[in-house]
């Protein structure tokens, strides 16, 4: 492909389409009789991996014990995949092979941080993508199940911010100069970092941060990313939240419990109008708590419908 956008860009020609049209990758082999299987019965899922992996959540795969059966192939024995109701590409770098198939009931795309490769030339067009809303798909948000309510006290002049995104760091710093008389407690950050303010550190492991995303007033998280996003996890603690950064897709997703914000000053005020607001840390706790209601078992019976409608 490359080769011909360079001679047609010499010779001033028209530059080909790209090879990876979907409807010339999916046209490859005979279509295999649409037999739909009995929903009763486990649907025959194969996941086609890539390096590096990109599968789903070990949480959403125990969800899914009983109802779907699993297995895991590599990109270069994709074929061994193709007699599955539905045939899986871990991320869109396992796509390719997946499209490529010959004779496959159904296919998707399990999403993933990482984006489609040249995707705008228009090849991943069409393909349903499996994920939650800010990576593309329409399941709904889970956390895990240490992510809850804990029964302590939630201090009003502590706030939390959790991982070594740069923006929440410095709107830590610069809420702490507005306001000297708050604490600041950091979690998923090393020890040995140097940080612009004195703070308090979280023990690592999952129980520690449920405790401390309980315990704040208000917590500045990472941006919205993969799976299992610290924002979300705070949500399912009842935490008011101020997310960095944004694309659109997370904010319509999270955007009636979660703050979003583009710099550290705009982090710093939303943060403070929740300090000062109890009612609004009130409502957005209800709205979080209606996103993650349900858990990983509500994700896996809504993947496993969308499964079925595809095979």
């Amino acid at each position: 492909m490359l080769r011909r956008r360079s001679v047609a860009a010499k010779q001033g020609g028209r530059i080909a389409g790209t090879p990876w049209e979907l409807r010339k990758l999916l046209s490859d082999g005979a279509a295999a009789p649409l037999v739909s299987r009995p929903a009763t019965e486990p649907l025959d899922v194969a996941i086609v991996l890539s390096e590096p992996g990109g599968q789903p959540p070990e949480q959403l795969l125990g969800a899914l014990a009983g109802a779907v059966a699993v297995r895991f192939v590599t990109a270069s024995g994709a074929r061994a995949a193709a007699d599955a109701d539905v045939v899986l590409a871990a991320g869109w770098a396992a796509a390719p092979a997946v499209l490529r198939l010959p004779g496959v009931r159904a296919r998707a795309v399990v999403a993933t941080d990482e984006p489609a490769a040249l995707g705008y030339l228009g090849w991943t067009e069409g393909v349903p993508v499996l994920g939650p809303p800010w990576l593309g798909g329409s399941l709904p948000a889970a956390a895990d199940a240490v992510y809850e309510p804990m029964p302590v006290h939630r201090r009003d002049e502590l706030v939390l911010v959790h991982g070594d995104d740069v923006l929440a760091l410095l709107a830590a710093a610069e809420l702490l100069e507005r306001r000297p008389a708050l604490s600041i407690a950091v979690s998923g950050t090393a020890a040995e970092r140097d940080l612009p303010f004195p703070c308090l550190r979280i023990e690592p492991g999952a129980q520690a941060l449920a405790h401390a995303f309980s315990s704040a007033t208000v917590a500045f998280a990472p941006p919205v990313r993969g799976w299992r996003p610290a924002a979300v996890a705070m949500l399912a603690c009842g935490q008011a939240v101020v997310a960095s950064g944004g694309d659109g897709r997370a904010e319509q997703a999270l955007g009636e419990a979660v703050a979003f914000a583009r710099s550290p000053t705009a982090a710093a005020d939303a943060a403070e109008r929740l300090i000062d607001d109890l009612e609004m840390r009130a409502d957005r706790a209800r709205a979080g708590f209606g996103l993650v209601d349900g858990g990983w078992p509500r994700v896996a019976t809504e993947l496993v419908a969308q499964l079925r409608a595809l095979g």
